[in-house]
């Protein structure tokens, strides 16, 4: 796999190729859609898309600074604690009851934070479970910085937006976990990545994990490309998932 483009593109804009519906009316047609048995969310921050839950849910952040709690989540445990710590005190099927049915990473903007999550948390869920990613498609490479207080978030037409470089595990995910079914759309404002047909038994990521870390840890989205990614993931438009057969479909729990 080649992983840098010939030539640089730290100008390309690609924000109109991720700018359908709103991720959060996603996630809430998700939700309805799907009526998930359990949801787990990794960076709850704010609450805004744990609100949507209405199961037993588990929230996981280090800060929360949640503004309403879900009116309708018969069972909620809120841990403040990085998520590492959590997958390493807690049991989270142990917790719910059950293995995980829906679950959405959003947590730090690292790609290996990211990759740790995800393999801590398909190790609890099912083979038809769906894990969500979001942040995996941004429309420039200014907002993809490792930091968030990177300056060359300034020069990007959105300097209000950070994704980080959680965008790697798109590639990573491709070559190393051929099997997953992999579904990216358009959702504003850095794209949904949706993730099914897990394998909780599977550790290829954890026994490859230090290797994926030394191989695309200074790799930047410039260099790579912004356009290119976007090619490779080709997402489908957000809006479909608003259609409860178009998800059934595609997903079912």
């Amino acid at each position: 796999m080649q992983i840098l483009q010939a030539k640089p593109s730290l100008g390309e804009d690609c924000f109109a190729r991720v700018g359908g519906i709103n991720y959060v009316e996603v996630l809430t047609a998700i939700h309805r859609n799907l009526r998930p048995a359990t949801y787990l969310e990794i960076g709850v921050f704010t609450g805004n898309t744990l609100r949507l839950s209405q199961c037993p849910t588990i929230g996981v952040d280090p800060e929360f600074r949640i503004g309403g709690l879900p009116a309708n989540c018969p069972a909620l445990h809120l841990f403040q604690k990085p998520s590492d710590a959590f997958f390493k005190d807690h049991d989270p099927t142990a917790i719910l009851g059950a293995p995980i049915d829906l679950a959405f990473l959003d947590g730090m903007h690292r790609f290996e934070y990211l990759l740790r999550d995800l393999i801590h948390t398909e190790a609890h869920c099912r083979p038809n479970s769906v894990v969500v990613l979001h942040d995996c498609l941004p429309g420039d490479a200014h907002i993809t910085a490792r930091s968030m207080a990177d300056p060359r978030r300034a020069q990007s037409s959105h300097p209000d937006f950070w994704a980080g470089d959680v965008w790697k595990l798109l590639p990573i995910l491709r070559r190393y976990r051929p099997d997953l079914r992999i579904v990216a759309t358009d959702a504003a404002p850095t794209g949904l990545v949706f993730l099914t047909n897990l394998n909780p038994s599977c550790t290829i990521l954890q026994k490859n994990y230090f290797a994926i870390v030394e191989e695309w840890l200074n790799v930047d989205l410039a260099d790579y490309g912004v356009a290119r990614l976007i090619d490779e993931a080709d997402p489908i438009k957000a809006r479909q998932m608003v259609s409860p057969e178009f998800c059934a479909n595609r997903f079912w729990l």
